[in-house]
């Protein structure tokens, strides 16, 4: 079609061209066949080169001159596709005519800019159009490619956008193409409504949806998050399909086996501003569970399948329930061996009875062993480092439960960007297990910050490099320097032993604090030893020696401090015993951690101090919808002085903080002097309730709403439930490239006279 057009566009140029140039017509035709080109010539090219042109041309010298042989030569010239306009001027010379082509070169594009586009990038732009800088202007492509920028906005939701293209003249014979676009408001959804809907509720429907209707800002005030920060009310095509099955899956899991739902019909309205999407439903009727079976089985017996299932005959029938049992199903037998059993379930309603019989089809395969396991892509991380990681060995059976563990544990050393554990099937009866990791930089280097009444501003500088030498070593090296405290600290950690389940790790500390109405500084030592007592529990010791400094006690200092003024020394132990079973250690969606510490000073080892120390600890997550959870850690703590010997400073419960009680500066929520001095507890009760929610899965990014009810009780004061103390707010957690970072803002919803309302803290470093 665009050749067709030029040809008539050159034929009509030609023909005005050849009436101004040449004789009457009456002339011509007399002269035509007669005439010969003596000579032809090329004029007005820029960047074509003339031997291209030429090239193209079937007419040459001697040939004889003609209106059709010209015509041919301009169609020739044109369906290059370079030029915009072609002419033809001739001479009459001895012998013959001598031809001139004449021709204007489209605008050459050099830079291709787009000008008003806000909501999608030019990255994006750049994909749509199919003109390209650098090469000659093709009016027709111009208009193709701003259609499709159009179109590419109206996908997005904005169909009263405008593209026009204009070029624009530069210095010298370059040409700017630019693309104005007016994009105009984005259409929303206005109204979403369900027809024929019953039995469930717009609210209960809307819970599931990616549809949601437009809610502007002052919805918030009603309960409403407003759509202006989330992409609520945007028409998002891909989504209905999804959608029509969301809403049978409500359904279903209410019993309504025969339900439908048509695909929605969205409306748009003259102005092109608002949609209206509408679900038609036929709702049918309930059905209840009728027989629960299983055909196929022979490694188990009836009852044990029986045993453990949610699904129980004459309660409501729901969908979620039957994938539910699969899942189960599936790990019962993968935790035989059987990694292949393939569970199919039939679901067969009686509609007289209005019940549905579910009827579990299983085949069981044969028995799986491990053959061998390959391991690829650690180039720095030895093998054995993640073999012991491992809950799965060489020629025994499959477990799939152990190779969910070990997928785990993998996950939580924090070596490897991604882990894949993938049995790959060599006979009927083995498979290869290839352990396929991505390794990522295990060196970190963090900084931290914030503002406290005891710290003034802090800095935080961290240097860690967790798998030294490929080995699963441990380094770190962490220095802390405030106004009012210093802290240096050098670890070194061996989590295996010459591979076997026991740690070892040395720390070596100092640290000096001004409290305002006297100085600490301490140093020392300690040596841990860990060990695995099964697959969720362990256990430390720890040797500690402590030296501790207690100077310039202030006339207003707590009577105990000024007690202990001078030179004093800690050595004993540190204990604990731990069960961890949360999935992922930095961001966990589910499991537990609990632990006891008990820690022991005595002067039998030749130190001064002489006190215990016992703490509980336990933390729970409970996974919930959209990847939302809700977790929930509670400590308690209780030291006490032995011999007549007070409780040293250091080993006193400093409650309150981000690490404790978020909402109070640290040590605030916990005794202080009449003159605002810390006092340091010697018990302590901590509730700390967390909603966590994802704010951006990708980037590791969450928010934490969290609720704090603790206190730290001063020596012979009674502990009193009812009267602890209170504080609410917001945080953020990143998992960040140089380490866990958090950000908190508590309030404190009961404070004392003289405290704050409300604390800003962040930090960087491990989650608790």
């Amino acid at each position: 079609m665009i050749n067709r057009v030029r040809t008539r566009l050159g034929f009509l140029v030609f023909v005005t061209a050849f009436a101004l140039t040449h004789p009457p017509t009456g002339m011509v035709c007399a002269q035509e066949g007669t005439q010969k080109v003596k000579s032809i010539e090329v004029r007005g090219n820029k960047r074509i080169e003339e031997t291209a042109i030429r090239g193209r041309l079937t007419l040459t010298v001697e040939d004889p001159y003609t209106q059709e042989a010209i015509r041919t030569q301009i169609r020739l010239i044109y369906e290059m596709g370079f030029f915009e306009d072609v002419q033809i001027e001739t001479e009459t010379v001895v012998g013959g005519v001598a031809v001139a082509f004449v021709v204007r070169e489209k605008p050459f594009i050099t830079e291709i800019v787009f000008d008003g586009n806000e909501n999608l990038s030019e990255d994006k732009l750049q994909e749509k159009i199919t003109i390209r800088n650098q090469t000659f202007l093709d009016q027709q492509q111009a208009k193709e490619s701003a259609e499709r920028i159009r179109l590419a906005y109206q996908e997005d939701g904005y169909y009263n956008a405008q593209v026009i293209p204009i070029v624009q003249a530069l210095e010298e014979d370059r040409k700017r193409l630019t693309f104005f676009i007016k994009e105009g408001e984005r259409a929303k959804i206005k109204t979403v409504t369900f027809e024929g809907a019953k039995v469930i509720t717009r609210k209960e429907l809307f819970k599931v949806l990616a549809t949601r209707e437009w809610a502007p800002l002052w919805a918030i005030f009603t309960g409403t998050i407003p759509s202006l920060f989330t992409d609520a009310g945007i028409l998002k095509r891909e989504e209905l399909p999804n959608d029509v099955e969301r809403i049978k899956e409500v359904y279903l899991n209410k019993g309504y086996l025969n339900i439908q739902v048509s695909a929605p019909n969205v409306e748009l309205t003259e102005d092109k501003k608002w949609f209206t999407v509408t679900f038609t439903i036929v709702e049918g009727e309930p059905y209840t569970v009728g027989e629960v079976g299983f055909r196929g089985h022979t490694v188990f017996e009836e009852p044990e399948l029986h045993e453990g299932t949610k699904i129980i005959p004459g309660e409501v029938f729901q969908r979620a329930k039957i994938r539910d049992e699969m899942t189960r199903l599936t790990e019962m037998y993968g935790a035989k061996g059987y990694a292949f059993t393939d569970i199919s379930p039939s679901v067969t309603p009686d509609p007289q009875a209005k019940t549905a019989a579910i009827i579990f089809h299983i085949k069981e395969g044969d028995l799986i062993r491990i053959r061998q396991i390959n391991i690829s892509g650690n180039d720095k991380t030895r093998d054995n480092v993640i073999r012991r990681e491992l809950r799965v060995n060489e020629q025994e059976v499959i477990d799939t439960v152990s190779m969910k563990r070990s997928y785990q544990r993998l996950t939580n050393l924090n070596f490897f960007e991604t882990v894949e554990i993938l049995p790959k099937q060599v006979e009927s009866d083995k498979v290869d297990l290839d352990v396929k990791v991505k390794e990522k930089p295990t060196g970190q280097f963090s900084i931290g910050g914030g503002f406290s009444t005891l710290d003034q501003f802090v800095a935080v500088a961290d240097i860690t490099e967790g798998n030294l030498g490929g080995r699963g070593y441990m380094v770190r090296v962490r220095g802390q320097l405030g106004q009012r405290r210093t802290i240096g600290l050098i670890t070194f950690r061996n989590p295996y032993l010459e591979d076997s389940l026991t740690s070892m790790q040395l720390d070596l500390f100092r640290t000096k604090t001004n409290f305002s109405t006297y100085l600490e500084d301490k140093n020392g030592v300690s040596v841990s030893f860990g060990r695995w007592f099964s697959e969720f529990t362990s256990g430390s010791f720890s040797l500690v020696v402590e030296a501790l400094r207690i100077s310039d006690a202030q006339t207003d200092a707590p009577q105990f401090i000024k007690d202990q003024v001078g030179t004093q020394s800690t050595t004993g132990f540190r204990s604990s015993l731990a069960r961890d079973t949360r999935d992922y250690y930095l961001d966990p969606r589910a499991g537990t951690r609990s632990a006891v510490n008990l820690d022991l000073g005595s002067p039998a080892l030749g130190g001064t101090n002489n006190f215990y120390k016992i703490s509980l600890d336990a933390i729970k997550y409970t996974p919930l919808i959209y990847d939302t959870r809700f977790s929930i850690r509670g400590r308690v703590g209780q030291a006490e002085g032995l011999g007549g010997k007070p409780i040293p400073i250091t080993e006193r419960y400093m409650v309150g903080g981000i690490n404790t009680m978020r909402g109070f500066v640290f040590g605030r929520a916990g005794p202080v002097t009449s003159g605002g001095s810390l006092v340091g507890a010697d018990r302590q009760i901590i509730i700390n309730n967390d909603f966590i929610f994802p704010i951006s899965t990708e980037a590791k990014l969450n928010g934490v709403f969290f609720f704090d009810y603790g206190k730290g009780f001063n020596d012979g004061e009674g502990v009193n439930l009812l009267k602890l103390r209170q504080a609410a707010g917001f945080e953020a957690r990143w998992i960040s490239p140089f380490g866990p970072l958090r950000v908190a803002y508590g309030i404190n919803l009961d404070p004392n006279p003289g405290e704050r309302k409300g604390v800003f803290e962040f930090s960087v470093g491990s989650l608790f």
